[in-house]
């Protein structure tokens, strides 16, 4: 991105934000009695609304660094949809006595107040950053190998039987691979299928430990970033590791 077009952005922010700051001076003044009341039903419906192009403001990062053009648009849809909202807001006081007021900003207030709490959470480095990225995945294979310990072989009988049965089937009706279901392939695993399952058991574990190995390192990092940041950065990227939505502290139960 070049920089004309970063000041263009700049210029378009510092716009929007002037819209914006001009729209919260009407909740200085009391609505007028004979204009239309908001409904609640509205203000939920666009808050939804806000919520969705927060969201793919979110989506526009990741990955590759957006286009200039995408931003702006985003940033337009993002504001004029976050004025609707405050316009909206402000129609559903009217009428409203002094209770309903006061409730009513201070759902709007504590709303705010939740949202900066958030970005508390955010990772402030890229040391932190790459530790929970990591984190996350631990977690991921953690999973995988909990799930992978519960397979179970199946009984010698009920194999043979499950064989000759597959057989048969595989004869009379072939299938094709999109057509099976999770209760086609079974939980119980034929002994040649579960000695491949602890050979990936080995593996999965021996990858879990380096992984909680690595995040041991990057701990080490959290007050000093060094030059093996960087090896970190590729090794993520080298191995294609993408983060999950599970919690971090799951890893340690």
């Amino acid at each position: 991105m070049g920089k004309a077009e970063k000041e263009g952005l700049n210029q378009a922010l510092t716009s929007h934000l002037n819209t914006i700051h001009e729209t919260f001076q009407m909740f200085d003044q009391t609505p007028c009695s004979s204009s239309e009341k908001v409904t609640w039903t509205q203000i939920i419906q666009i808050a939804e609304q806000l919520s969705k192009q927060a969201t793919i403001a979110g989506m526009l990062w990741n990955g590759e660094a957006p286009e200039a053009k995408q931003l702006e648009d985003n940033m337009t849809s993002y504001f004029n949809v976050l004025q609707g909202f405050l316009l909206l807001s402000h129609g559903s006081t009217v009428g409203a006595g002094p209770t309903l007021s006061s409730s009513i900003h201070e759902a709007f207030v504590g709303a705010v107040w939740e949202a900066c709490a958030a970005l508390k959470k955010a990772p402030a480095t890229n040391v932190i950053a790459i530790g929970r990225a990591m984190t996350q995945v631990a977690v991921s294979v953690k999973d995988v190998l909990r799930e992978m310990k519960e397979l179970k072989p199946a009984s010698s009988d009920l194999s043979n039987e499950a064989s000759n049965d597959t057989c048969t089937e595989a004869e009379s009706s072939p299938q094709d691979d999109d057509d099976l279901s999770e209760d086609d392939l079974g939980s119980d695993l034929s002994p040649e299928e579960m000695k491949v399952a602890q050979l990936a058991q080995g593996v999965v574990s021996e990858t879990l430990v380096t992984i909680k190995e690595l995040i041991r390192t990057i701990t080490g990092w959290l007050k000093l970033e060094t030059p093996g940041l960087q090896w970190v950065e590729n090794f993520i990227k080298a191995h294609g590791i993408r983060t999950g939505s599970q919690h971090d502290n799951r890893l340690n139960k």
